[in-house]
Protein backbone atom coordinates (compact mmCIF):
# COMPACT_ATOMS: atom_id res chain seq x y z
CA UNK A 1 0.00 0.00 0.00
CA UNK A 2 0.98 3.61 -0.84
CA UNK A 3 1.60 6.07 1.94
CA UNK A 4 -0.11 8.86 0.46
CA UNK A 5 -3.96 8.43 -0.32
CA UNK A 6 -5.41 8.04 -3.62
CA UNK A 7 -7.62 11.37 -3.78
CA UNK A 8 -10.94 10.22 -4.98
CA UNK A 9 -14.01 12.40 -5.50
CA UNK A 10 -17.56 11.93 -6.60
CA UNK A 11 -16.56 12.42 -10.10
CA UNK A 12 -15.27 9.28 -10.01
CA UNK A 13 -18.21 7.06 -9.18
CA UNK A 14 -18.94 4.37 -11.06
CA UNK A 15 -21.53 2.65 -9.03
CA UNK A 16 -23.24 2.81 -5.87
CA UNK A 17 -24.16 -0.27 -3.82
CA UNK A 18 -26.17 -0.64 -0.50
CA UNK A 19 -22.50 -1.57 1.16
CA UNK A 20 -19.62 0.14 -1.28
CA UNK A 21 -19.26 2.73 -3.95
CA UNK A 22 -16.49 1.99 -6.72
CA UNK A 23 -14.65 4.40 -8.23
CA UNK A 24 -11.99 5.06 -11.22
CA UNK A 25 -8.81 4.77 -10.29
CA UNK A 26 -7.86 8.12 -10.85
CA UNK A 27 -3.97 6.64 -11.79
CA UNK A 28 -4.99 3.67 -13.90
CA UNK A 29 -7.52 3.16 -16.16
CA UNK A 30 -7.56 -0.56 -16.10
CA UNK A 31 -8.64 -0.29 -12.65
CA UNK A 32 -11.14 0.64 -10.06
CA UNK A 33 -11.59 1.11 -6.14
CA UNK A 34 -14.27 0.25 -3.99
CA UNK A 35 -14.71 1.96 -0.65
CA UNK A 36 -17.12 0.72 2.08
CA UNK A 37 -19.77 3.18 3.31
CA UNK A 38 -19.90 1.53 6.96
CA UNK A 39 -17.97 -1.62 7.47
CA UNK A 40 -15.31 -3.75 5.44
CA UNK A 41 -17.13 -6.92 5.98
CA UNK A 42 -17.84 -7.74 2.37
CA UNK A 43 -14.77 -6.37 0.94
CA UNK A 44 -12.55 -9.21 3.52
CA UNK A 45 -15.07 -11.74 2.91
CA UNK A 46 -14.13 -11.16 -1.06
CA UNK A 47 -10.33 -10.88 -0.48
CA UNK A 48 -9.98 -13.98 1.96
CA UNK A 49 -12.08 -15.48 -1.08
CA UNK A 50 -9.69 -14.56 -4.04
CA UNK A 51 -7.06 -15.54 -1.99
CA UNK A 52 -8.68 -18.74 -2.16
CA UNK A 53 -9.34 -18.57 -5.80
CA UNK A 54 -5.85 -17.73 -6.54
CA UNK A 55 -4.18 -20.71 -4.43
CA UNK A 56 -6.65 -23.36 -6.53
CA UNK A 57 -5.18 -21.54 -9.95
CA UNK A 58 -9.26 -21.17 -10.71
CA UNK A 59 -9.71 -19.53 -14.29
CA UNK A 60 -10.90 -15.86 -13.53
CA UNK A 61 -11.71 -15.19 -17.03
CA UNK A 62 -14.74 -13.35 -16.47
CA UNK A 63 -14.39 -11.86 -12.98
CA UNK A 64 -13.42 -8.35 -11.86
CA UNK A 65 -10.24 -9.64 -10.09
CA UNK A 66 -9.16 -8.41 -6.62
CA UNK A 67 -5.77 -6.39 -7.46
CA UNK A 68 -4.70 -4.85 -3.53
CA UNK A 69 -5.89 -2.57 -0.90
CA UNK A 70 -5.09 1.29 -1.26
CA UNK A 71 -5.08 4.01 0.69
CA UNK A 72 -7.75 6.61 -0.44
CA UNK A 73 -8.99 10.02 1.50
CA UNK A 74 -12.29 7.96 1.19
CA UNK A 75 -10.58 5.40 3.90
CA UNK A 76 -9.30 1.88 2.65
CA UNK A 77 -9.67 0.86 -0.55
CA UNK A 78 -10.20 -2.42 -2.22
CA UNK A 79 -8.49 -2.17 -6.34
CA UNK A 80 -10.39 -4.61 -8.87
CA UNK A 81 -10.39 -4.75 -12.37
CA UNK A 82 -11.86 -1.92 -14.68
CA UNK A 83 -14.45 -3.85 -17.64
CA UNK A 84 -13.68 -1.48 -20.95
CA UNK A 85 -15.38 -1.69 -24.19
CA UNK A 86 -13.52 -1.82 -26.74
CA UNK A 87 -13.49 2.26 -27.24
CA UNK A 88 -12.12 2.07 -24.03
CA UNK A 89 -15.36 3.88 -22.35
CA UNK A 90 -16.65 1.67 -18.96
CA UNK A 91 -18.68 -0.78 -19.78
CA UNK A 92 -22.16 -0.60 -18.60
CA UNK A 93 -23.57 -2.93 -16.42
CA UNK A 94 -26.62 -5.68 -17.70
CA UNK A 95 -29.18 -3.63 -15.50
CA UNK A 96 -28.01 -0.73 -17.47
CA UNK A 97 -28.19 -2.01 -21.05
CA UNK A 98 -31.35 -3.81 -20.49
CA UNK A 99 -32.88 -0.57 -19.26
CA UNK A 100 -31.43 1.49 -21.83
CA UNK A 101 -32.79 -1.15 -24.19
CA UNK A 102 -29.47 -1.57 -25.90
CA UNK A 103 -30.75 -4.94 -26.35
CA UNK A 104 -33.24 -8.11 -24.77
CA UNK A 105 -32.76 -10.72 -22.18
CA UNK A 106 -33.39 -13.06 -24.96
CA UNK A 107 -30.74 -11.82 -27.51
CA UNK A 108 -28.09 -11.93 -24.29
CA UNK A 109 -29.50 -15.49 -23.37
CA UNK A 110 -26.72 -17.48 -24.51
CA UNK A 111 -23.73 -15.55 -22.59
CA UNK A 112 -25.67 -15.55 -19.77
CA UNK A 113 -25.98 -19.26 -19.78
CA UNK A 114 -22.27 -19.11 -20.90
CA UNK A 115 -21.26 -17.68 -17.68
CA UNK A 116 -23.35 -19.52 -15.14
CA UNK A 117 -21.59 -22.50 -17.25
CA UNK A 118 -18.13 -20.51 -16.05
CA UNK A 119 -19.14 -20.13 -12.80
CA UNK A 120 -20.11 -23.60 -12.92
CA UNK A 121 -16.74 -25.65 -14.52
CA UNK A 122 -14.52 -23.31 -12.21
CA UNK A 123 -16.02 -23.91 -8.95
CA UNK A 124 -16.72 -20.23 -7.77
CA UNK A 125 -19.06 -19.22 -5.82
CA UNK A 126 -21.01 -15.71 -6.19
CA UNK A 127 -23.12 -14.33 -3.22
CA UNK A 128 -25.42 -11.94 -5.05
CA UNK A 129 -25.89 -12.48 -8.90
CA UNK A 130 -27.74 -9.26 -9.76
CA UNK A 131 -28.28 -7.40 -13.36
CA UNK A 132 -25.70 -4.68 -11.80
CA UNK A 133 -23.14 -6.74 -10.98
CA UNK A 134 -22.69 -8.09 -14.42
CA UNK A 135 -20.64 -5.87 -16.67
CA UNK A 136 -21.45 -6.07 -20.66
CA UNK A 137 -18.00 -5.65 -21.96
CA UNK A 138 -18.50 -4.33 -25.56
CA UNK A 139 -16.33 -5.75 -28.44
CA UNK A 140 -16.11 -5.77 -31.80
CA UNK A 141 -17.14 -8.73 -32.07
CA UNK A 142 -20.37 -8.78 -29.67
CA UNK A 143 -20.45 -8.60 -25.86
CA UNK A 144 -18.97 -10.40 -23.44
CA UNK A 145 -19.98 -10.80 -19.84
CA UNK A 146 -18.19 -10.22 -16.10
CA UNK A 147 -18.93 -10.48 -12.63
CA UNK A 148 -18.13 -7.42 -11.12
CA UNK A 149 -19.00 -7.86 -7.74
CA UNK A 150 -20.58 -10.48 -5.07
CA UNK A 151 -17.39 -13.00 -5.46
CA UNK A 152 -17.51 -14.60 -2.15
CA UNK A 153 -18.58 -17.64 -0.23
CA UNK A 154 -21.93 -16.63 0.86
CA UNK A 155 -22.15 -19.78 3.69
CA UNK A 156 -20.19 -20.16 6.46
CA UNK A 157 -19.43 -23.68 6.17
CA UNK A 158 -16.00 -23.74 4.26
CA UNK A 159 -17.13 -26.93 1.93
CA UNK A 160 -19.33 -24.54 0.47
CA UNK A 161 -16.66 -23.69 -1.83
CA UNK A 162 -14.58 -27.14 -2.11
CA UNK A 163 -17.73 -29.85 -3.05
CA UNK A 164 -19.14 -29.55 -6.43
CA UNK A 165 -22.56 -30.41 -5.24
CA UNK A 166 -22.06 -27.60 -2.64
CA UNK A 167 -20.47 -25.38 -5.47
CA UNK A 168 -23.43 -25.92 -8.22
CA UNK A 169 -26.63 -25.52 -5.00
CA UNK A 170 -25.01 -21.92 -4.12
CA UNK A 171 -24.64 -20.94 -8.05
CA UNK A 172 -28.24 -22.72 -8.84
CA UNK A 173 -29.54 -20.61 -6.19
CA UNK A 174 -28.31 -17.20 -6.77
CA UNK A 175 -28.88 -17.49 -10.48
CA UNK A 176 -32.41 -17.78 -9.51
CA UNK A 177 -32.30 -14.39 -8.22
CA UNK A 178 -31.09 -13.45 -11.00
CA UNK A 179 -33.68 -14.50 -13.28
CA UNK A 180 -36.40 -13.01 -10.98
CA UNK A 181 -34.48 -9.62 -11.05
CA UNK A 182 -33.89 -9.76 -14.91
CA UNK A 183 -37.97 -11.23 -15.27
CA UNK A 184 -38.85 -7.62 -13.19
CA UNK A 185 -36.73 -5.40 -15.60
CA UNK A 186 -38.69 -7.27 -18.21
CA UNK A 187 -41.90 -6.31 -16.95
CA UNK A 188 -40.97 -2.57 -16.12
CA UNK A 189 -39.88 -2.40 -19.86
CA UNK A 190 -43.39 -3.82 -21.35
CA UNK A 191 -45.27 -1.51 -18.92
CA UNK A 192 -43.14 1.38 -19.92
CA UNK A 193 -43.21 0.88 -23.41
CA UNK A 194 -47.38 0.37 -23.73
Amino acid sequence: MMDTPIYLTDKLIVGKGRDRICYEHPHDSSLCIEVSISNDKQSKREVSYFNFLNKTNTNLSKISVFRGKVKTNKGLGYTFDLIRDHDKKISKTLRQCLELQEFSIEWIQPQLNELKNYLIANKICVRDISPSNISCERTLNGVNLFIIDGVSNSNINPLTIRLQSLVNTSIDKAWKGLERKLARIERALMSNNE
